[in-house]
């Protein structure tokens, strides 16, 4: 299939500009990256130019370097999706577009994985084009031995009957200030996810068999393995499966940024990500989100949230508290308080509305010398910033960010926690196949409402085929298409929607996911070839 029957825009030219190199530290807005310098103050050492991943597109596009370099072409701005839809796990539509100019690459990658869980570390994920992957070029294969029982030698039996299920994870990852973080990301955090989660899986499949024993579906042998992990009453009354489940994305999220640290001190890492994460497993669907993209979910019933956009303006709080709690952070050079205008010094002993960490409403207070400091949630421009330099506040990498003018530190602000919603297919009366979920990042939301991006969906796939495998990526093309806009005579740069009103000029990367075989696998799922297509019971 040509990459043609796959763009919406027809392709003229490639971009002939090349990355810049420079050996001063980069800026980013008022941000500098201290790891970019060679012997900065004499304690950061030189690092190694290249790219622990090199620059690319999602795997699953199946792109060739050429394409790739297609994809990049600002002036066009191409609408690209998967070569092959219908190998796409769980059928789920993607669809992406570069920025208008603002970076030469495109700063969002994705990622899309079957993952094959067993108990005891013992794992094996299967991607999309059916290869084995390797961590650290050691290749992911089962080792009975882990799963033997002391004294015994039959292990051909335990491995056949060791506790097992299928999952799949959808990963997206929103880079700024270079796209090598979310590059890394892409790589590596479905082998985080996998090993917390094959720790827990024993347990988990018992708790989770126990919590719906009487729900009457039916569900695979593996599945509902007898847990060889016992649970006190006690545990059990206060954790569910899902509780587990959660700590086991945490957990991933924070091995994920600590691994871009440990990179970042050998290879060129600049910069960060965002990032959300679609986690389908046991009947539940699990969304990690750690900055500004977003999850929604479509159904008939309207649009729901299934994310909140964590930014230094939706964070206020917790990041007051750490600057209360460790003034040294912000020293002399900012306020934490978040005033109701800007203050200036004909302001000084004036009286002005003021908010501090506790509180959700505001109070009255004298204006004076260290107020006229800049806050340390700035709202000087349309996007809220931290530090008056960067606009996210949650997500990996950023490690050695400073503010240029007063060399504090970003990163203790910035969190890789993620916050995690549940959603239970199984309390859904009924999944058609229009009930989706929206995962996109900020490029697709700043201009599209949920609703909007809602009515979108629901449209292309009434218009279309239900037994048609790629109709979920047509609607992920409608809703990049959509935000994406025209191109305006004689500029460039700018871009407008169809319905009138500035487009987005950032990347924009959408998934859509339908619940419907997130609950239960296709049909013709053993007539497919594509050995990826794995049941979720």
């Amino acid at each position: 299939m040509d990459i043609a029957a796959k763009v919406m825009s027809v392709v003229g030219r490639t971009s002939t500009s090349s990355e810049p190199t420079t050996s001063s530290p980069a800026k980013i807005g008022k941000v500098m990256d201290v790891s970019d310098g060679a012997f900065i103050g004499g304690f950061i050492p030189s690092l190694i130019e290249k790219q622990k991943y090199p620059y690319s597109r999602p795997e699953f596009l199946f792109f060739s370097e050429e394409e790739i370099t297609l994809s990049s072409d600002h002036s066009v701005r191409p609408v690209l999706c998967p070569r092959f839809p219908h190998r796409m796990p769980l059928y789920v539509g993607y669809a992406e577009a570069i920025n208008a100019g603002k970076t030469l690459q495109n700063e969002d990658q994705a990622s899309a994985k079957m993952l094959v869980l067993t108990q005891q570390g013992c794992m094996e994920a299967s991607a999309i084009n059916g290869n084995k992957e390797t961590t650290n070029g050691v290749s992911n294969e089962i080792d009975d031995d882990v799963m033997l029982t002391p004294g015994t030698d039959d292990s051909d039996k335990l491995a056949l009957f060791a506790p097992r299920a299928d999952a799949a994870l959808f990963n997206l990852f929103d880079g700024h200030a270079g796209s090598a973080v979310a590059v890394v990301a892409s790589k590596c955090l479905h082998e985080h996810v996998k090993a917390r989660l094959c720790e827990v899986l024993d347990m988990l499949l018992s708790m989770d068999r126990k919590e719906n024993l009487n729900f009457g579906k039916h569900r695979s042998e593996s599945s509902y393995s007898m847990s060889r992990m016992s649970i006190s009453e006690d545990e059990e009354s206060r954790i569910k499966s899902e509780h587990l489940v959660k700590g086991a994305l945490e957990s991933a999220f924070l091995e994920m940024d600590e691994q871009i640290s440990q990179d970042k001190q050998v290879w060129r890492l600049p910069g960060g990500c965002a990032v959300i994460s679609v986690l389908v497993l046991l009947g539940k669907l699990y969304v990690a989100n750690a900055g500004d993209c977003r999850a929604v979910l479509v159904t008939s019933d309207g649009t729901k949230a299934l994310s909140k956009d964590l930014t230094p303006g939706s964070e206020r709080k917790r990041l007051q508290e750490l600057a209360y709690r460790s003034p040294e952070l912000i020293g002399n050079s900012f306020s934490r308080l978040e005033y109701s205008r800007k203050l200036t010094r004909k302001d000084l002993k004036s009286r002005v509305l003021y908010r501090d960490w506790f509180m959700d409403g505001w109070a009255m207070k004298t204006v004076k010398e260290c107020d006229l400091r800049p806050p340390l949630i700035s709202a000087s421009s349309k996007k809220r910033r931290l530090l008056n330099t960067i606009g996210v506040s949650r997500g990996f990498g950023d490690h050695h960010l400073l503010t240029v003018d007063e060399k504090l530190s970003i990163k203790p602000f910035l969190s890789a926690v993620p916050e995690i919603t549940v959603t239970n297919l199984r309390d859904m009366d009924t999944l058609t196949d229009k009930d989706v979920v929206i995962m996109a990042s900020d490029g697709l939301w700043d201009v599209l409402t949920n609703e909007d991006a809602g009515l979108i969906v629901r449209s292309t796939l009434g218009s279309t085929d239900s037994s048609d495998s790629s109709r979920y990526t047509q609607a992920a093309q409608e809703l990049v298409a959509a935000a994406r806009g025209q191109q305006q005579a004689g500029n460039l740069k700018r871009w407008a929607m169809n319905t009138g009103g500035h487009a987005s000029y950032d990347d924009i990367t959408v998934f859509v996911i339908p619940l419907k075989y997130c609950a239960a696998p296709p049909t013709n799922l053993e007539e497919e070839e594509d050995d990826d297509m794995l049941s979720l019971e």
